[in-house]
C-alpha cells in the first residue's frame, strides 16, 4: 500500500487455513503514517462543494438506515459505505450504547451521531491522540481495555481487527463490556479466491498491518472460546480485491496513484466486471471480507 516494499514471513495453518504474521515489526506506528487510509479526510476542500457533500452523503447515510424507497436509497446504490450498510442489518435503537474499535478518525461514529445515535464511541490505539468533535463525538485514543468499567449493546470491529494481537483475548475483552443479548460486528478480510489467485499479490494480506488473516473455518474455531456466539456471516467483499491485487502483480504500489481512483489505472468496463465478480464470489462465499454477527448469551 505504502511503496515500502519491506518482506515479512506469514505461516498458513494447514488444519484452519489461517495466516498469521511471523515477524511483527517493533515500529508498527511507521506503517500507520498521518496518510494511513483510516485517517484520511475525504471530501471536496471548496467550501461550496463540501456543503453540498456533506448534505448529499447525510442523505446517502439516512439512506441506508430508513426502510422502503425514496431518494435517499437512490444514492445508497450509486455510493458505497459497506462500514454503514453492515450497521443497518441490525436495525439498532438509537438510545443504544455503541462502540467502534479501531475506527481510525472515527468516519462512522460522527455519521451515526449525525443520525441520530446518541451514545457513540469511538477508540484506536493508532490516532495521534483523543479526537473531541465539535459535534460532541470523542474518539479515544487506546484500546478496549481502557473501557473495563463500561457497557456496550453492539461493539464493532469494521477491518481493525485483523491488526490486533492477541485476538482470543479481544474478543473476550468485548464479550466482558457486552450484557447479555448485547452484540458484536466483526468485518474482516478472509481467505477466498483473491487469496488462491494473486498469493502474496493479494491486496488484503497487507503485511504487516494484518497480523492474522481467517478463513471462515479459523474464525469459527476463534469464537468458541470467546464467550460469543456466532450466529451469521455475510460476505461482502467488493471489486478492491481485484483492481488492487492487480496493481500489486504489477509492483504498482496504491501509494503512487490516487487509491481513491482506481479508474485512473482501469477503465470503466473493467472496474464494473470487478465489481460484478466481486458480487459472483460473495453469493458463492468465496469473496474476499465477511461480516461476523455474534452476540453474548
Amino acid at each position: 500500500m505504502l511503496g515500502i516494499r519491506d518482506t515479512f514471513h506469514y505461516l498458513e495453518c494447514k488444519s484452519c487455513g489461517c495466516l498469521q504474521l511471523l515477524d511483527a515489526p517493533q515500529d508498527f506506528e511507521r506503517f500507520y503514517p498521518s496518510n494511513y487510509t483510516a485517517y484520511r479526510q475525504y471530501g471536496p476542500r471548496n467550501p461550496i462543494l463540501r456543503r453540498l457533500w456533506l448534505y448529499l452523503r447525510k442523505r446517502r447515510n439516512h439512506g441506508f438506515l430508513q426502510q422502503g424507497w425514496s431518494f435517499d436509497h437512490l444514492l445508497t446504490e450509486h455510493y458505497e459505505y459497506l462500514q454503514l450498510r453492515a450497521f443497518a442489518r441490525l436495525q439498532i435503537d438509537q438510545k443504544a450504547r455503541i462502540l467502534d474499535v479501531g475506527c481510525g478518525g472515527g468516519m462512522l461514529v460522527k455519521d451515526l451521531r449525525e443520525q441520530g445515535y446518541s451514545n457513540v464511541l469511538g477508540i484506536d490505539r493508532y490516532i495521534p491522540q483523543t479526537i473531541n468533535d465539535a459535534n460532541g463525538v470523542v474518539v479515544m485514543k487506546g484500546t478496549l481495555s481502557d473501557l473495563n468499567s463500561t457497557v456496550w449493546d453492539l461493539i464493532m470491529f469494521h477491518h481493525s481487527f485483523e491488526h490486533m494481537p492477541d485476538q482470543a483475548d479481544v474478543l473476550r475483552s468485548a464479550a466482558a463490556l457486552l450484557p447479555s443479548g448485547g452484540r458484536c460486528l466483526i468485518r474482516i478480510p478472509v481467505l477466498g479466491w483473491a487469496w488462491t489467485h494473486y498469493g502474496v499479490n493479494w491486496s488484503q494480506l497487507d503485511a504487516p498491518r494484518h497480523l492474522f488473516l481467517h478463513t471462515e473455518k479459523s474464525f469459527r474455531l476463534l469464537c468458541e472460546e470467546s464467550g460469543l456466539l456466532l450466529q451469521d456471516v455475510i460476505y461482502d467483499s467488493n471489486e478492491f480485491q481485484f483492481w488492487a491485487s492487480e496493481l500489486y502483480s504489477r509492483d504498482t504500489d496504491l501509494a503512487s496513484i490516487n487509491s481513491a481512483q482506481p479508474q485512473t489505472v482501469f477503465s470503466k468496463s473493467e472496474m464494473r466486471k470487478f465489481k460484478n465478480e466481486a458480487k459472483r464470489l460473495n453469493s458463492e462465499r468465496r469473496g474476499d471480507s465477511s461480516i461476523f454477527l455474534l452476540r453474548k448469551p
